[in-house]
């Protein structure tokens, strides 16, 4: 899924941090066969880190994500799309449903 709101995929009962995530994005969500959130990834371009904005902007994203059992990844300017496909079916083979064991 791309542009995901976390305020779509996180609860928090603490108002002030629901709000703090609510409007924040991420710009690819991987998610399981029922739709339940796997793995977030972010594609950090090469102006990305210049301001103290982003760099606090991208932190309540990882410690939200890291809080609530969600993987988080960034992809650079630099990775080649071998990389991140290599990446991302890396994160997709994690959660692999494996086959029941034949029955005895």
């Amino acid at each position: 899924m791309g542009q995901v709101s976390l305020g779509e995929i996180l609860y928090s009962r603490d108002k002030d941090a629901f709000w703090a995530i609510n409007a924040k994005r991420v710009d690819l969500l991987i998610v399981d066969r029922d739709c339940r959130p796997l793995h977030a990834v972010e594609f950090q371009g090469t102006g990305h880190h210049g301001s103290p904005e982003t760099a606090a902007r991208d932190a309540i994203k990882k410690e939200a994500l890291r809080r609530a059992g969600i993987g988080y990844v960034e992809v650079v300017s630099g990775n080649t799309p071998a990389e991140v496909r290599d990446m991302v079916r890396k994160l997709a083979n994690v959660h692999k449903v494996k086959p029941a064991p034949p029955a005895a």
